[in-house]
């Protein structure tokens, strides 16, 4: 029974998300002013429009047909939401809030010479007029520079009544709406609601004309603290992440394969409708502009896979298995409920713009569909820039947070970097973002980064699908591409159900950086491992003898080193005091340390001399090792009488400080174990007099440097430690530490460091 329910799961989630879709649907037909139902008219209609306000102007056409194209509310063309708040979707529509169509060609006017001029004309669905452009943008700068004249009046009387209705006319000029010096406005007398005609002239006598709802004058608009930081914190997210993406290509930690590729789809979607329309100089710029956006989607995507990819590798897997074609039953699930759940999102940001249409002071910011729906911009830019926005974000969490508050946080930071669903009310406009950024980051956790990436696409794929079916003879184009990749994600999932699962078993050959962090967390963890056997090595108490203070202490560097020290008793009750050094870092100093500290304790008996312990301990390091030598002081200590016999292979010389001040080192040459030729130790008698202290210290200590690589030396540690004859152990363990780490000033040492005092009380 539960097999069942587990095979009918994703199923369901499609039921739902196309619920969701068909909901979100019917909302936007309602009340968005571009769904509204009814027949276009066809291109014809809007080419013979186009001719016939064209031979009014005065401007003769090429027997050529004039590109016709669906386009949507242009930025330029921003409407005054108080006036929109009061009315239906069909009067907003009949405003220019809804869809309109476009029709450009280039012409010649008789006081334009033999210069051709672009005329571009958009119209309303009923084919009257509402914006109005003769000549071209992008020579507007080119114009500029070389000081040519602006449209004159008579030219800019001529189109202005091209915008009038029957029965309305021109009021007099008043201020434009912007800073432009040139610029007029003109109410409209007889326009229900009250409009206005914004003209606009522009060097190279170009000419704007712009037909736009409300009272003419400066429309002052508010500027709210929550909507300029809707807008500041996706630019700050932006710098962020090119940031972040130049320091992972840095350090080489970032994959540029899965982004390569996504970049190279949304550059080829970008630029086929380009290739295919006018082959002049404004081609060339729509290319770049599409370059620059798949190059940021690029950028977006590579930075939140491979930082995810270095904190939660288990979330990249789907995506991998998608793009070596090894898909099984998990990969089907991942991509099924990827597009059920792009689905949802559809429908749920087609909601919240229908709603924002409906509620006052919500009005949305642009048409629910890019238009043209394959242009310099794309549905596949957007998703691709939403799921790796998402991805990022989720990194980030994981990377810095604890694992219960992660998801939460990436939703958050997500929600409010990349806005999802861009109307007039703040509240609104977060809200979606945080509801759209949680179901991302819920679905990529449970299914992969994979389903999140089909879950993006499809919920801006979607909506421009069923809005081309809805003009399928204006968009057969678009309705193929963005009907056909969610039904591709679709079938891939339902053929990956039936599949053997035997691929998706088999492991996925990783990015290179992904195998050097691995390497790196292998030779971080084994070198913890080291660092605590290392530790385990040294005594676990000191020995607390009577007349006798011992203080040790042993300073681990940043690897695993090889200093040591041990105390052992034999059966005569003298105590042997080892203190050694094994040259290098990592597993090999390690296991050497570990054999030194071994023989030591197997060798010393009370028969033998610390010379002939030494010869011992050499012969044992040369059999198991052959890289590493090791520095050994060896002493052997009568605890009654203060007696010491002490041999050295190689260590620096102890001191030996007198109670009432002053002291001298032990002065016995040695060459180190365990590499050259073989050799002998001599035995060093001395005494230990009552109130005195001897102090081993490694050479870790004499040469560790500061910031200005100024080593701590040999004289500086001498001067200190005899003046502190006459204070016990440990108070000359600590000062002896605490000058040393003053002259780091802060600085981390680079080799192990220990220190051991015995004092005779």
């Amino acid at each position: 029974m539960a097999i069942r329910s587990a095979s009918l799961r994703p199923f369901a989630a499609l039921a739902l998300g196309a619920l969701v879709l068909a909901g979100g649907l019917a909302l936007a037909r309602a009340w968005l002013p571009e769904w509204l139902p009814g027949r276009l008219p066809g291109e014809r209609f809007f080419a013979e429009r186009y001719r016939e306000l064209a031979r009014r102007a005065g401007v003769r056409l090429p027997p050529t047909e004039p590109r016709t194209a669906l386009a949507g509310r242009d930025k330029n063309m921003a409407l005054d939401d108080a006036v929109l708040d009061r009315l239906g979707p069909q009067r907003a529509a009949a405003l220019g809030a809804g869809l309109l169509v476009e029709v450009k060609q280039e012409g010649l006017a008789p006081a334009a010479g033999r210069r051709a001029k672009e005329l571009l004309v958009r119209f309303l669905p009923s084919g009257d007029p509402i914006f109005i452009r003769w000549g071209h943008q992008a020579e507007i700068l080119k114009s500029s520079l070389e000081n040519e004249p602006a449209a004159s009046p008579a030219v800019q009387a001529v189109f202005t009544q091209f915008l009038l209705r029957p029965g309305e006319r021109l009021g007099p000029a008043g201020p434009g709406e912007s800073n432009e010096v040139l610029e007029a406005t003109y109410p409209v007398i007889g326009s229900d609601p009250p409009q206005h005609i914004v003209a606009t002239p522009l060097p190279g006598s170009t000419l704007m004309l712009m037909r736009k709802p409300g009272d003419t004058g400066r429309q002052e608009r508010n500027f709210p603290v929550a909507e300029f930081l809707l807008q500041a914190l996706p630019l700050i997210a932006g710098c962020l992440t090119v940031v972040l993406f130049l320091v992972l290509m840095g350090r080489r930690r970032i994959d540029l394969v899965n982004g390569g590729l996504l970049g190279a789809v949304l550059l080829a979607a970008a630029t086929l409708p380009a290739l295919l329309g006018d082959r002049s100089w404004l081609m060339i710029l729509e290319v770049v502009g599409a370059a620059a956006l798949a190059l940021w989607a690029f950028l977006v995507w590579s930075t939140g896979e491979s930082y995810l990819r270095s904190v939660q590798p288990g979330l990249t897997v789907s995506l991998d298995a998608l793009r070596t074609g090894r898909l099984g039953p998990r990969g089907g699930h991942s991509l099924i409920h990827g597009v059920a759940l792009g689905a949802v999102l559809a429908g749920f940001r087609l909601a919240v713009l229908a709603f924002a249409a409906h509620l006052p002071g919500a009005w949305p910011k642009g048409t629910s569909v890019q238009l043209p729906l394959f242009g310099t911009r794309t549905p596949f830019n957007d998703g691709v820039v939403l799921a790796g926005g998402v991805a990022l974000a989720m990194g980030l969490a994981w990377r810095f947070l604890p694992a219960r508050w992660a998801p939460w946080a990436a939703a958050l930071g997500a929600g409010l970097a990349l806005p999802f669903a861009l109307c007039e009310s703040p509240w609104l406009q977060t809200a979606a973002g945080l509801v759209a950024a949680g179901l991302l980051v819920l679905l990529c956790s449970r299914s992969g980064l994979a389903a999140g990436l089909v879950a993006a696409l499809t919920a801006f794929l979607l909506p421009a699908a069923a809005f081309s079916a809805t003009h399928l003879s204006w968009l057969p184009f678009s309705f193929a591409v963005s009907a056909g990749s969610p039904a591709l994600f679709l079938a891939l999932g339902l053929a990956g159900l039936r599949w053997s699962p035997a691929a998706e078993l088999e492991r996925i050959e990783p990015p290179a950086f992904i195998k050097r962090l691995e390497e790196e967390r292998r030779l971080r963890y084994e070198m913890d491992l080291l660092a605590r056997m290392q530790l385990g090595l040294l005594p676990a108490t000191l020995p607390e003898i009577a007349g006798w203070e011992i203080a040790a202490r042993s300073l681990l560097a940043t690897e695993a080193g090889g200093d040591l020290y041990d105390f052992l008793e034999d059966k005569e009750g003298r105590l042997w005091i080892a203190v050694g050094d094994v040259a290098g870092h990592g597993y090999s100093c390690a296991i050497v340390q570990a054999m030194t500290a071994a023989a030591l304790t197997s060798l010393i008996t009370a028969g033998k001399t610390p010379a002939e312990i030494l010869a011992d301990v050499d012969r044992v390091i040369r059999r198991g090792s052959q890289r590493n030598f090791t520095t050994l002081a060896l002493v052997r200590l009568d605890l009654r009488t203060g007696e010491a016999l002490m041999s050295n292979a190689g260590h620096p010389f102890p001191l030996l400080l007198l109670g009432a001040g002053g002291g001298e080192e032990i002065d016995l040459p040695g060459l180190p174990l365990g590499q050259g030729p073989p050799r002998k130790y001599g035995d060093l008698r001395f005494e230990i007099p009552p109130g005195s202290s001897l102090v081993f210290c490694s050479d870790g200590l004499f040469e560790a440097t500061d910031a200005r690589e100024t080593p701590y030396g040999y004289e500086r540690p001498r001067l200190l430690l005899c003046s502190l004859g006459d204070r016990s152990a440990a108070e000359i363990l600590e000062a002896l530490f605490a000058d040393w780490r003053r002259h780091l000033g802060g600085w981390e040492h680079q080799d192990d460091t220990t220190v051991v005092v015995v004092k005779r009380e």
